[in-house]
């Protein structure tokens, strides 16, 4: 039965996702096209039009990720909050498939999300290859140098790292929506608002623990990562990584219980 949900989740997410897909490299190919006739012209309305260009490209690859996390928390929604919701608890299956189907289909929508922007940003020649990209990433997210010494080795496990927490901060994101949009249905009255504010109770909850516990973790004299030597360096982004898989999976797994008990027993959908 878990098969049959599958079918439906991907077919009703695919005709919508599918097309953002096929547009966001098109539109890498195009920027690159644009950047390169643009780079030996002087003048401002060249310029103008490539910065715009950019910018557009800049725009779809947030959009794809936004469209990908909106999409999975809407069909959750509408699959087993609204009227829909007696007729999926009336099938022959358990709230646990009915749950992983939903999750099933946000870890695959959210590997293809992550492909076709890191495909799009290489077409597009903002970086010359996946070293730059891996390089990018941690530049961008742990203020470390750009310009470290990496292999393509070690680019390689970075890169799957950063794949790993991806997808499992996504489900996350996804499992605390899908436990504020349950806790919130459980009231008969006001569903959606309190929805909306057990969202923002679950995360503000959330933010509160991870920066406890980073304070607890960088408290102990632990030396800033722009002041470390090459190979320590990589050392501290593998633990880094390892240990912001590690959370983002205790907290899919919380979450994840808090959504199955409240689908189990305190669910009210009239």
């Amino acid at each position: 039965m878990l098969g049959k949900l599958l079918k439906q989740d991907f077919r009703a997410t695919a005709r919508i996702i599918l097309p953002v897909y096929a547009a966001v490299p098109v539109l890498g190919l195009f920027t690159n096209l644009i950047t390169r006739l643009c780079e030996n012209q002087n003048g401002f309305l060249i310029r103008a039009i490539g910065a715009l260009v950019s910018f557009v490209f800049s725009l779809s690859l947030i959009a794809a990720v936004v469209t990908t996390v909106v999409l999975m928390i809407l069909r959750f929604y509408r699959n087993l909050m609204t009227d829909e919701g007696y007729l999926m608890f009336t099938l022959p299956v358990s709230t646990t498939e009915l749950i992983f189907s939903k999750l099933i289909v946000s870890i695959v929508w959210f590997l293809g999300t992550f492909a076709v922007d890191a495909l799009s940003m290489l077409l597009s020649g903002m970086l010359g290859g996946y070293e730059d990209f891996v390089r990018f990433r941690f530049a961008f997210t742990f203020n470390v140098p750009y310009n470290i010494p990496i292999t393509q080795a070690q680019a390689g496990w970075l890169a799957a790292g950063v794949v790993v927490l991806v997808v499992l901060c996504g489900l996350a994101l996804c499992l605390m929506t899908y436990a504020a949009m349950a806790i919130g249905q459980s009231f008969k009255k006001n569903k959606g608002l309190m929805s909306v504010v057990f969202f923002f109770v679950l995360w503000i909850g959330t933010r509160m623990l991870l920066t406890l516990i980073f304070g607890l973790l960088f408290g102990l004299g632990a030396q800033p990562l722009p002041a470390m030597t090459a190979m320590p360096l990589l050392k501290s982004m593998y633990i880094l990584l390892g240990c912001g898989c590690a959370g983002a999976l205790a907290f899919c797994a919380g979450f994840f219980f808090l959504t199955h008990g409240m689908l189990r027993k305190h669910l009210n959908l009239q």
